[in-house]
């Protein structure tokens, strides 16, 4: 059920992809994932050295739609049928926005599977480009129909260059790994997307700016473009809940009654207006303060804890809120994770030291533990037909590294050169993972070096 892609986002950042499938029955989408990051204790990230803040802010959370597409071939058909039938019942920029993002995956399917060919024939390579070559010019047919408004023609036109540049990455991942005819057919295509790309999309850089730079940055603005009919609009709910402001107002409202009672107890005994009533009114006025914090964070991280989210966010998809979410951040002891009833590290025997093991968590002898949790729940009879949810987290681990020691270290071994060789110190990141969905869970461990 963990259908995920863990890897390193730049140089200091752990990027988890979760796909999570919406069937035709799916009206209302819940789920939970808790994440365990398990940090080695010479980092030293405890409660007492970071705050939850800190880790909101170097926790970047995404949600996006990814399509099940069809096969090239059944992809040239829907685009046939719409340049045929003109159809207006799918609004005109998220159809061709889609179709970009199927083509891609479609694309990627196609080739995958040709370069896991030993040999690969020239004829399974001429049908490959030929579709592509049909597809691209289906696409520009429509792009050039003197139906369109000029607004059309200039989106038609950043997806046209969108898919010259997806096609070319394509051809370059087949030109390494085919040879012989193949790889020259495929080499010719590629010369002529090129020369394409080069006429239609001629790439100008500022000065001091390489070319190279100026694409990467048109590219990632074209990325960004064309996925914004499918990633869903994050926004953060500022303020606390109801449930918050009422355990506020009860911890006052009882504060103020102690307040209230030693008056009424002093004055009924000393009289209005007595040395010992003032003193008795400014001593509960000193503690009805602190009384009133002490019963605020006593409700609020005892008894009503569960209920209360450190954070809230809106999901909007477009202009319209498609669901919502709760988000829990804090450090726990090693009681709290959940290893009792999988014995999840099983199979990785260097995640259990000596120290992990001992009961108590200690600030710096052995390793600590954060934990992330994110409750989403989302109106799925909103999304497009056969859409699948992509849920991303991206952690910065970079603002945690500031206790690192030295990362290389003289070893007492001989060498014939006569100098003793050095040992590269790694410090292991695990990440323990739980995902619920309604009655079904998963769990697994990551292991990541640093």
């Amino acid at each position: 059920m963990l259908i995920d892609a863990i890897k390193q986002h730049g140089k200091k950042q752990i990027e988890v992809k979760q796909k999570i499938r919406i069937t035709d029955k799916t009206k209302k989408l819940k789920y939970r994932v808790d994440t365990f990051f398990i940090f080695p204790g010479a980092l030293q990230i405890t409660e007492n050295n970071f705050k939850k803040e800190e880790f909101k802010h170097n926790l970047k959370c995404y949600l996006s739609l990814s399509e099940q597409s069809p096969s090239l071939d059944g992809l040239l058909k829907e685009l046939v049928a719409r340049r045929i039938s003109s159809g207006k019942e799918e609004k005109f920029d998220d159809f061709f926005k889609r179709f970009c993002l199927k083509y891609k995956t479609a694309l990627q399917e196609s080739s995958r599977s040709l370069m896991e060919k030993q040999e690969l024939s020239a004829e399974e390579t001429e049908t490959f480009l030929q579709t592509v070559y049909k597809l691209l010019d289906e696409f520009r047919n429509i792009k050039f129909s003197q139906e369109n408004s000029e607004r059309e023609v200039r989106l038609l036109d950043k997806l046209d260059e969108y898919l010259t540049v997806v096609t070319a990455f394509c051809l370059r991942d087949l030109n390494e790994v085919c040879i012989g005819e193949p790889r020259n057919k495929i080499l010719s295509f590629w010369q002529e997307v090129e020369k394409y790309r080069a006429s239609r999309f001629p790439v100008e850089s500022i000065e001091g700016e390489s070319k190279e730079s100026a694409f990467l940055m048109r590219w990632s603005f074209l990325k960004k473009f064309v996925q914004s009919s499918l990633f869903l609009d994050i926004r953060y709910k500022q303020g606390a809940p109801l449930l918050t402001h009422s355990i506020y107002g009860s911890a006052a409202a009882l504060s103020m009654l102690f307040a209230t009672v030693v008056a009424f107890f002093y004055q009924d005994r000393y009289g209005s207006l007595s040395r010992n009533l003032f003193f008795a009114l400014v001593i509960a006025y000193i503690f009805k303060d602190r009384f009133k914090e002490i019963v605020r964070d006593w409700l609020s991280n005892v008894i009503f804890r569960r209920w209360i989210p450190d954070r809230r966010l809106f999901i909007f998809m477009g202009k319209k809120k498609v669901g919502c979410a709760k988000e829990n951040f804090g450090f726990v002891s090693l009681k709290e994770l959940p290893i009792g009833s999988k014995d999840i590290f099983q199979g990785d025997n260097c995640l259990l030291s000596e120290n992990f093991q001992h009961p108590k968590l200690t600030p710096y002898a052995c390793d600590s533990i954060f934990r992330y949790s994110r409750e989403i729940t989302l109106s799925a009879s909103e999304f497009p037909e056969g859409a699948c949810l992509i849920d991303i987290i991206r952690f910065n681990v970079s603002e945690f590294l500031h206790n690192l020691g030295a990362t290389s270290e003289e070893l007492p071994f001989f060498c014939e050169n006569g100098k003793s060789p050095k040992g590269e110190k790694l410090y292991n990141i695990y990440l323990f993972r739980s995902f619920c969905i309604g009655e079904k869970s998963d769990s697994e461990v990551i292991k990541e070096a640093l």
